[in-house]
């Protein structure tokens, strides 16, 4: 049986309790948050014995095996850094830190390969972005040239979004590094172009260019587009692939040798008649119960408590992990400088 500490009672406290209790093999020993009420009132969903209000008090007295760490990103370094030397496996939600030095601290404090440390990248493990994956593998787009990928913004944030570097878009713009990496590769290089709030205090809406070794990658975050998505678009030379991320649907594009008007009829039916059959498959899971909520967060903690059991590596590389926190503060200081006027941009 594997003890398990959660820190941090917001909402992702309450889901990852919820998806822990369903797994076999894991118990949840302790759960801390600075609102010991908040605390408490998460602890009574599932009779979790201990509730701290700190870190430390819950290593002392549920001494767990594995700590969930679910707070505001300000103290990830320190919380995962706290729970590592402890001897505890750690589980971050991302993004993994605010600065690059504060990622590298916590890589070296895992980095002796007994305890792993993974980051909360879900969307990878989404069961249709792998089966886009494994689309582009096998070469059903031909060669894949470039990547879009949108992400809007939940209509409600808690305070604490608004005090990260530049704004919100600096909570969620991990997904979209990550996607563009997944089916690109690492990124050369990165332009970033950003829209300002009202009281011109922090950035709204981003728009990143990224250069890679075999195409591009071009990514917006969005705080005003509704309703909330995550959209991507894999273009290949053969055919192109786009994928609802939200709804788990996933349609493919071709050309058709025929008369302009009869290709246009031919490609509107068959886009028409994937979207059928997907939502019809969607709906017959959700009916009998196979498609259930948070679907790649669920595969990725299965993933890690698997890799724990086996002794393998993290499923979320920590190199991955530590080139997305550089390219997050390279995209701050491109956004600070068009703020600024010095890149062409007011």
């Amino acid at each position: 049986m594997i003890k398990v500490g959660i820190v941090g009672c917001g909402h992702m406290g309450d889901i990852h309790l919820s998806l822990l209790r369903g797994m076999r093999n894991i118990h949840v020993v302790g759960i801390a948050d600075q609102d010991l009420e908040r605390a408490r009132g998460l602890a009574s969903k599932s009779k979790v014995e201990v509730v701290a209000a700190n870190l430390e008090t819950l290593l002392e007295r549920a001494k767990p095996d594995v700590v969930h760490i679910l707070t505001p990103p300000f103290n990830h370094a320190s919380l995962a850094c706290t729970a590592l030397q402890a001897g505890c496996h750690v589980y971050v939600e991302k993004p993994m830190a605010l600065t690059s030095q504060e990622a590298r601290s916590m890589a070296t404090a895992a980095a002796d390969g007994k305890r792993l440390l993974t980051v909360g990248y879900n969307n990878m493990f989404s069961p249709v972005v792998r089966e886009a994956r494994r689309r582009v593998d096998e070469g059903y787009v031909g060669r894949l040239v470039g990547v879009d990928v949108f992400h809007g913004a939940l209509p409600i944030h808690a305070p604490w979004i608004h005090k990260l570097p530049s704004g919100a878009w600096f909570n969620d713009v991990d997904h979209l590094l990550y996607l563009s990496r997944l089916f690109m590769g690492d990124a050369e290089a990165v332009r970033a172009i950003g829209f300002p709030s009202a009281d011109k205090a922090r950035v709204d809406e981003v728009h990143l260019a990224l250069r890679h070794a075999g195409g591009w990658s071009s990514l917006t975050y969005s705080t005003g587009a509704a309703p909330f998505q995550i959209r991507i678009a894999l273009f290949g030379d053969q055919r192109i692939v786009e994928v609802d991320v939200i709804s788990e649907i996933m349609v493919a594009r071709r050309s058709f040798d025929m008369h302009p008007w009869l290709r246009k009829g031919a490609m509107s039916v068959h886009v028409a008649s994937q979207l059928l059959s997907r939502t019809g498959w969607q709906a017959l899971r959700v009916l009998t119960g196979h498609e259930r909520a948070w679907g790649g967060l669920r595969s990725l903690m299965e993933a890690f408590y698997g890799a724990i059991i086996e002794t393998a590596p993290s499923p979320v590389p920590l190199d991955q992990c530590l080139r997305i926190v550089e390219l997050k503060e390279e995209i701050v200081r491109l956004l600070n400088e068009s703020r600024d006027g010095r890149a062409g941009y007011q």
